[in-house]
């Protein structure tokens, strides 16, 4: 009903392909994630956020969701060797991150208690996405240039993080929901996130338009 609601306006999502953002880095930032176990190699991610990372040092980044491997956790990595071939390590993509960028702060949140970590430019800490007081105690005081939602991948837990992390955005930040596979349900949040004061939206998707990430600019 509240889609029926927005078609009588004027409303229409913003949309690109990962391939408006190819660049001369991507290979670099594909085989840092081959090479940590992350399997953001394997969706077209690395391409955007090559793109809008190349030019970045000394910046804060931080991702939720770290890829448990725990088969009793919802969204776990446990079934992805069989499905995809491919043997994932919990934290890949920060270490990815952190070589990337470098001189980055690079932090990182699971529900998953026995994978949290800390190395150098490495923080972790548990966060429950679905509760909205451990999201606003996430990494208390800093504030961040560069966000990855990648845990639950419920549009429940997804916009308690959004919520929760939009006035910890620095000014020329970017804050990512990966992994959008239901559009439809998302065009609610982006007419209403559309219209909020110093933020711009977009969604990002490949030529066959089955996997999508949403992407909010500061």
């Amino acid at each position: 009903n509240m889609l029926e609601c927005i078609k009588l306006t004027h409303y229409s999502p913003i949309l690109k392909n990962y391939r408006d953002f190819e660049n001369d880095r991507e290979e670099e930032m594909k085989n840092l994630f081959i090479k940590y176990g992350s399997d953001k190699f394997i969706n077209p991610y690395y391409k955007y956020y090559s793109n809008i990372l190349s030019r970045k040092t000394d910046i804060n980044i931080l991702e939720i969701g770290m890829g448990t491997k725990n088969p009793s956790i919802a969204s776990t990595m446990f079934f992805y060797k069989q499905d995809k071939d491919f043997d994932s390590t919990p934290g890949g993509s920060l270490r990815a991150f952190r070589d990337f960028v470098k001189g980055s702060r690079v932090y990182g949140a699971d529900i998953d208690k026995d994978i949290l970590f800390e190395e150098d430019g490495i923080k972790t800490m548990k966060v429950d996405q679905l509760n909205k007081n451990e999201l606003d105690d996430l990494f208390n005081g800093v504030s961040f240039d560069f966000v990855v939602i990648d845990g639950l991948h419920h549009i429940t837990a997804d916009v308690n993080s959004i919520i929760s992390l939009i006035s910890r955005m620095n000014v020329g930040s970017k804050l990512i929901i990966e992994d959008i596979a239901i559009f439809e349900n998302w065009k609610v949040v982006d007419f209403i996130l559309s219209r909020v004061d110093g933020l711009t939206t977009e969604f990002i998707t490949d030529d066959e338009a089955n996997i999508y990430i949403y992407v909010l600019s500061k």
